[in-house]
């Protein structure tokens, strides 16, 4: 007698892994948190620019002997918010510039820094000489 090969199926069932693949499915989309995306509003430019006043800086300059200088003028300590104001009322200030000279006291440097911030939120630079 013959024997006759037996035949080899080699067919693979895919039923195990599409079972897998639809409960991971499912899992990603039932744990996924949908969450709204919050718009923001921006302030869109108008069609022609508008003419701004002409942006400088403002400088304040203190000497070796603690003397207080605005924009080459001496002022005192008091008035560092007031001259501030009223530079700005006639110009855009685009930064406040502090040259303080080496042997000048560092109170007197934080007390023209804090009348700044008094008067207004500005960025303070310090410039050396």
């Amino acid at each position: 007698m013959k024997n006759k090969p037996a035949q080899n199926n080699a067919d693979v069932d895919m039923t195990p892994m599409l079972d897998i693949v639809f409960i991971l499915l499912i899992f990603f989309i039932v744990t996924t948190s949908f969450v709204k995306p919050i718009a923001i509003e921006i302030q869109r430019p108008l069609d022609k620019p508008t003419i701004n006043k002409q942006t400088k800086s403002a400088t304040f300059s203190i000497d070796e002997h603690n003397a207080v200088y605005f924009s080459g003028r001496l002022i005192n300590l008091e008035q560092v918010s007031n001259n501030l104001a009223m530079f700005a009322a006639k110009y855009k200030v685009s930064a406040v510039l502090i040259k303080a000279h080496e042997n000048s006291k560092h109170n007197t440097l934080m007390r023209v820094m804090d009348n700044i911030k008094e008067y207004e939120d500005y960025t303070i630079s310090l410039v050396s000489k």
